[in-house]
């Protein structure tokens, strides 16, 4: 429970106890990252359940849904992304890559990143919430994107010699990766069905495929590598999703 709640703390700006930050604990609790996604996913979906009373656009209610999932993270996966971003299309040496991922500021790669981030998103949101007048997705989506980023952690290795993704990844076994998936597809199953095995099975793949592609451009996985996988799955869940509508 006391990693659950740390998870919860660090990932998220959920009012929770507050705890002091234990690296391992933190790691150890990665298996149950699915959970905090089912904790996001409700409110975005009664979210909607209470926008679609007072709007009549989708656009305007996939806006606010935006501007909600955003508030609950804090956009901490959306600086992972920006930050990979910048990193990997620098065309750099390995070592620079991590660098360049390591300073705060934003460069024209990853503001590109988050231009289509949002586009994709906005759209494909509208296209979900147009198509289904309970759309279950918006409890998927969030569950199966983190779900990806307890994989990440489960094949890849950590890029740094330290940091303070080293645990998480180190502490992230395939036993762990298991029981996540268990949960994960269980979930997905019971509220969209096939659609949601679908979209478990292709965010995997793309996923392992990613971790492998960072183990060759910086060495590993980083934390802004987690967050950009969170976010980058979430639009293939909404295109899953938006299909199969």
């Amino acid at each position: 429970m006391k990693g659950f709640l740390l998870l919860l703390q660090f990932m998220t700006r959920i009012p929770t106890p507050k705890m002091e930050y234990e690296p391992k604990q933190l790691g150890k609790a990665m298996k149950f990252f699915p959970i905090v996604g089912m904790i996001i996913g409700v409110i975005l979906y009664y979210s909607f359940i209470v926008l679609n009373q007072y709007f009549d656009s989708p656009e305007v209610i996939a806006i606010l849904i935006i501007l909600i999932d955003i508030v609950l993270t804090g956009g901490l996966h959306l600086d992972g992304l920006a930050d990979t971003f910048d990193g990997i299309f620098s065309y750099r040496s390995k070592k620079r890559m991590l660098e360049i991922m390591k300073d705060s500021r934003i460069g024209s790669n990853g503001a590109l990143s988050l231009i289509i981030y949002f586009a994709l998103k906005g759209t494909l949101l509208k296209e979900v919430i147009s198509i289904d007048e309970s759309p279950y997705f918006l409890l998927v989506m969030p569950v199966i994107a983190r779900f990806n980023s307890t994989l990440n952690c489960g094949v890849g290795k950590y890029a740094r010699p330290s940091g303070m993704g080293k645990s998480i990844v180190e502490e992230t076994n395939m036993i762990g990766v298991l029981i996540s998936f268990v949960i994960t597809a269980a979930f997905s199953y019971y509220f969209v069905g096939m659609r949601g095995i679908y979209a478990l099975i292709v965010v995997s793949i793309l996923g392992i495929y990613f971790a492998k592609l960072m183990e060759r451009k910086i060495g590993g996985i980083t934390g802004d590598t987690l967050g950009a996988v969170v976010e980058m799955s979430t639009i293939i869940v909404l295109i899953v999703g938006a299909i199969n509508g």
